[in-house]
């Protein structure tokens, strides 16, 4: 008997000593195989649990990427604020809310906004970015009261030398766990040290294209342009289409480069992360006129945008989600481009070699072309 093919589903029963709880990624996909929360989580659970203070209602706890609400979830009854770079996270938390039947003093903040005075602990999941983490650390400690508590997991792999660094020279009375379940927890608490903002903002040029690259920490491509970018950028569509979108903008490259070769397009970048959108903002500042035809936006994917509404989509996708890595947000793109694309229009993209996408981009658009690559990406131009 043949095996079957169907994805099994990951559980999406949490069951803790700080509650028990349904928790799902988002957007939610029929047979998710990637779970929602992992072990590190689970060990901040018995933490949470063990804090009497912590379970008092007026408590107000500072959450840190909690990618889809483990960790919210059981501040519920508090007035818990979250912090996170992703859009896509942020709109999942309030989805498992809303599963759970929960209703909570939430206020969502992206990394740049000003925390909490009030805060009284903080929770907090290291995140891939270590410059990220480097950043968020030095706003505890320029913004939140001095001895504040603070405890960190993470996969015990992520307590690398240099990030125990990080946390010895923005915190106090710091303990590292044992290894559980490939685990640690950090306890610790938030030292003094004023905000420094000028060491997290990094810029490098594009001399081919006459630009400055601005980025905030966490950006992709923070350092150098990427080869699948430049790729793309040497086979751009030609200029003149009227509504363009630039979609998991990044940097913002590809929709600079193309709206200087076409002033008179009005371009949209878009990505889901909050520091890309607000490194992009500033490079088109910087690099471009000023002018309501451009502008940057946060979306999970193109979920906000009409359908058959522009003519050209701009995209270089990623392949992960902070840890997982993964190729169901680049098929989303692709779906969410099909929808968008007026009638003739165009999605160009730049995919590595390895990764499976040219059948599915057959089955989505009427014309799908192969026009340029290299020894580890492809250009795709797919027409509707």
């Amino acid at each position: 008997m043949a095996k079957s093919t169907t994805p099994t589903s990951a559980p999406s029963l949490l069951v803790s000593p700080a509650g028990r709880c349904q928790l799902k990624r988002y957007p939610l996909r029929t047979n998710d195989p990637l779970q929602a929360w992992d072990a590190a989580d689970e060990l901040l659970h018995q933490h949470i649990a063990a804090d009497v203070t912590a379970l008092e209602a007026t408590h107000q706890p500072l959450v840190l990427n909690d990618q889809w609400g483990a960790l919210l979830l059981p501040f519920a009854h508090c007035q818990v604020t979250t912090v996170n770079d992703s859009f896509v996270s942020q709109q999942g938390q309030l989805a498992n809310l809303a599963l759970n039947q929960l209703s909570t003093e939430l206020t969502q903040l992206d990394p740049l906004a000003t925390l909490p005075q009030a805060t009284e602990s903080v929770w907090l999941k290291i995140p891939k970015s270590q410059s990220l983490l480097e950043f968020q650390l030095a706003k505890l400690s320029s913004e939140l009261q001095p001895g504040t508590p603070l405890r960190a997991a993470a996969k015990s792999k992520l307590f690398t030398p240099a990030v125990r660094e990080l946390f010895a020279k923005y915190c106090d009375e710091i303990d590292i766990s044992l290894i559980q379940r490939k685990c640690r927890v950090l306890t610790a608490r938030v030292r003094s040290v004023p905000l420094n903002t000028e060491h997290f903002m990094s810029k490098w040029q594009l001399t081919e294209h006459n630009l400055t690259l601005h980025h905030h920490v966490g950006v992709f491509a923070r350092n150098q342009l990427d080869i699948g970018a430049r790729l793309l950028l040497d086979n751009l569509p030609e200029p003149g289409a009227s509504e363009v979108i630039d979609l998991g903008c990044g940097n913002g490259v590809l929709g600079l480069v193309y709206a200087q070769s076409s002033p008179s397009s009005a371009v949209t970048w878009v990505d889901e992360s909050h520091l890309a959108v607000a490194s992009c903002r500033l490079n088109i500042e910087q690099n471009l006129a000023t002018t309501p035809s451009y502008r940057a936006v946060t979306d999970d994917c193109l979920s906000q945008f009409t359908s058959h509404s522009v003519d050209l989509v701009l995209c270089n996708p990623p392949f992960h989600q902070e840890h997982a890595i993964t190729e169901h947000i680049a098929r989303q793109m692709f779906r969410d481009a099909k929808r968008v694309l007026r009638k003739g229009g165009e999605m160009r993209l730049v995919a590595n070699r390895h990764l499976p996408y040219y059948h599915p981009l057959k089955r989505l658009f009427k014309q799908v072309k192969q026009v340029a690559s290299n020894a580890k990406f492809v250009v795709y131009s797919c027409l509707t």
